[in-house]
């Protein structure tokens, strides 16, 4: 008896320690799994600025493939070279017959951001209308300008050549520019870009209410040729989630009181696979030697994308040249055709362009009406 109570005592001595080693190391590593290896603790990171300056490349071409079904049936040669003209420009007419390849447009775009606060722009364009002196394919430049960020609360500053407030939200509403022009960009009554100054931003922190606001030359790309300025202003507001309004107005001073103000209204509503929007315009042009003269214009159209790949879009133009005016010109502008996307970004969209003019009064109508079939196509690229 005496034996076994040494023998249990010894044992008991012997096992103590050991099971106390084992519970303290389940207590260190509680979680690593059997036959794991033991993981470092981890190494603490330290927040860094982000790297300065930084830049990225991006740009897009559209050009088409086009037949002119309709148009003045005359040809009008030079030598070898066709003197008609191309393209539907809201001047008649176009030359029927023609036919070809072109490229419409290409941009060539570096974004810079300089610090979290200041950042660049610079854009080349090529126009298939802008010719060197040798004829070919020309290029300028369609915006070069500083942009200082939260210069207010919710509001940046811009200074340079500057894209102008006049048609820029309606045109990125529209979204097929590569298509056509809108009606104000169309019917020429503004550039879409000015050497000048912008304030804009936001009112509130919800982004509900903008503003743009501009002073610029009233050149466009060109240089500054007067003493007079014009002054453009935009309030963008989104009412709702889907709904967008925009009132426009703009003024420019002229020579001997040869003034001339912009108005413009935009609406556009987005539907769960498309959108519809209208455009209203009416420009007041003074003048000392001749009869004033208001131009005004009606824009609507619709774009649908019924899946990821297709899509389809309409768009309807009612122009009058001068509502002052009896005896004039009024045109209809009809546009409609398919977008099929293969790959991102890259579209193929046949469609058709038609002017189809009307005469008031005694004015007399031009003996054709105007109409390009055509497949363009647009892509853009970009690099981070």
């Amino acid at each position: 008896m005496r034996s076994r109570a040494v023998i249990v005592a010894f044992l008991a001595a012997f096992a103590i320690p050991w099971t106390a080693q084992a519970q303290q190391a389940d207590s260190t590593n509680t979680t690593t799994p059997e036959g794991g290896a033991l993981t470092p603790p981890p190494v603490p990171v330290t927040a860094t600025e982000p790297d300065f300056p930084r830049g990225r490349i991006s740009g897009y071409m559209f050009g088409d493939a086009y037949y002119n079904v309709t148009g003045d049936p005359a040809h009008n040669y030079s030598g070898t070279a066709d003197l008609d003209k191309v393209n539907i420009d809201g001047a008649p007419n176009i030359g029927k017959d023609l036919n070809g390849v072109q490229l419409r447009r290409v941009y060539f775009q570096l974004d810079n951001d300089l610090s979290v606060k200041y950042s660049t722009r610079f854009r080349l364009e090529m126009d298939g209308k802008e010719l060197t002196s040798g004829g070919k394919l020309g290029v300028f430049v369609k915006n070069a300008y500083l942009q200082a960020k939260n210069v207010i609360p919710r509001g940046n500053f811009f200074f340079g050549e500057i894209t102008t407030p006049t048609f820029e939200n309606s045109e990125e509403f529209w979204q097929y520019r590569s298509i056509e022009k809108t009606i104000v960009d169309f019917r020429g009554l503004a550039s879409s870009s000015d050497l000048g100054v912008e304030l804009k931003g936001f009112v509130d922190g919800n982004h509900r209410i903008g503003y743009s606001g501009m002073i610029g030359n009233g050149q466009g790309q060109k240089p500054e040729t007067n003493r007079y300025k014009r002054l453009y202003l935009a309030v963008p507001i989104m009412p709702l989630h889907d709904l967008r309004i925009e009132p426009y107005a703009d003024y420019e001073w002229g020579v001997a009181g040869a003034d001339r103000a912009l108005y413009k209204l935009f609406a556009g509503y987005e539907l769960k696979r498309g959108a519809i929007g209208a455009e209203l315009v009416d420009a007041v042009v003074h003048s000392r030697v001749a009869p004033n003269t208001e131009p005004r214009g009606l824009s609507l159209f619709a774009r649908l994308t019924p899946t990821p790949t297709l899509g389809g879009f309409v768009r309807y133009d009612r122009w009058n040249p001068n509502k002052r005016a009896d005896n004039r010109v009024d045109s209809d502008l009809i546009i409609g055709g398919l977008d099929w996307q293969p790959y991102k970004d890259v579209h193929v969209m046949p469609n058709v362009e038609s002017a189809q003019y009307r005469a008031q009064g005694t004015a007399v109508a031009p003996a054709h009406h105007d109409t390009q079939a055509r497949v363009t196509f647009y892509y853009r690229f970009s690099k981070p």
